[in-house]
């Protein structure tokens, strides 16, 4: 029965990474997530439900739309694949239980924000400022006793987001702070795990891009993948890894 679950979460995953495509592709342009339905980005065609399997569909048509031939991204699947494997993760480190469904919903937004302002370097308010609204009200729901650690992690990591921010004009952006508060209130504590390898994720991709690309010191470069990943990593193993710590030092 185990694997069953697993089986149902990889297939989960892969239907929510489907729907994340859209997310991703239409609320940076203000249009609509629910209609008209998945099309052609080339010549605009209706996509057939056979068409739209996730992962399966795009390696059939050899990432081709099946009208015009034009190449569809291998984002596509890739986004698919991501959340699936999260998803399965998720089960494997929470088990069937009501903070899985958050997990799964926060892990669904976190990978949407990362493309999107990889993409448009903007953190949508459509996403994170519902999410934080539920999120706070789930993990309260959820851990009563515990209320306070997810309001204060919430308001403690937008506060350091919104201090670096004053600190550091054009380095954190008002999306950043939003996000942060997301973040907080889905992860309680554990939120300092997400921001240091956020912040840990971030400078290796700034040493990269210096080294390797050349760029200059002063290019801006999206921190919210940088924050989806941290968040993303928390989600998983930050309990895991406060508890390591823990060990270590005491």
């Amino acid at each position: 029965m185990q694997y069953y679950f697993y089986v149902v979460s990889l297939l989960l995953g892969l239907i929510v990474g489907s729907f994340l495509n859209v997310v991703i592709y239409r609320v940076p342009r203000h249009e609509s997530i629910v209609r008209p339905g998945s099309r052609c980005p080339g010549c605009g065609s209706a996509i057939r439900f056979y068409d739209n399997v996730p992962v399966v569909s795009w390696l059939i048509l050899r990432g081709r739309c099946r009208e015009c031939g034009a190449r569809i991204s291998i984002r596509y699947p890739l986004v698919e694949a991501i959340t699936g494997v999260a998803y399965v993760l998720a089960y494997w480190r929470m088990d069937l239980d009501w903070p899985l469904l958050v997990g799964w919903a926060f892990i669904a937004a976190m990978i949407a924000v990362a493309f999107i302002d990889y993409d448009h370097m903007i953190i949508p308010n459509r996403i994170v400022i519902p999410g934080a609204l539920v999120g706070i009200m789930a993990s309260v729901a959820i851990h009563p006793q515990r209320w306070w650690v997810y309001v204060a992690g919430s308001l403690g990591a937008g506060a350091f987001m919104f201090a670096l921010a004053m600190l550091w004009p054009g380095g954190m952006g008002p999306g950043d702070i939003k996000m942060a508060l997301f973040m907080g209130a889905v992860l309680g504590a554990h939120v300092v795990v997400a921001m240091f390898a956020a912040f840990f994720f971030g400078s290796l991709a700034g040493v990269f891009m210096m080294g390797v690309q050349k760029r200059s010191r002063k290019a801006k470069i999206p921190f919210g993948p940088h924050l989806a990943l941290g968040a993303v990593l928390a989600t998983l193993v930050g309990e895991s890894l406060v508890n390591l710590y823990l060990r270590i030092y005491n």
